[in-house]
């Protein structure tokens, strides 16, 4: 059986589930770690909702 190419998008987590992450990391004492988390995940989500707010517009 093929498979089809992987595109750049499938290796990327979804938005629902980087908000899950950042959820549970919410829960977590706040401090620089948790800070650094949170900037690392805003940016996937980011990219990870990007198109969906171009074909918005």
């Amino acid at each position: 059986m093929s498979r089809l190419p992987l595109r750049r998008d499938d290796a990327r987590p979804d938005a629902q589930t980087i908000n899950a992450l950042i959820r549970r990391l919410m829960e977590k004492p706040a401090d620089d770690n948790r800070t650094a988390e949170y900037d690392r995940l805003l940016a996937l989500w980011v990219e990870a909702t990007q198109g969906d707010f171009e074909r918005a517009a």
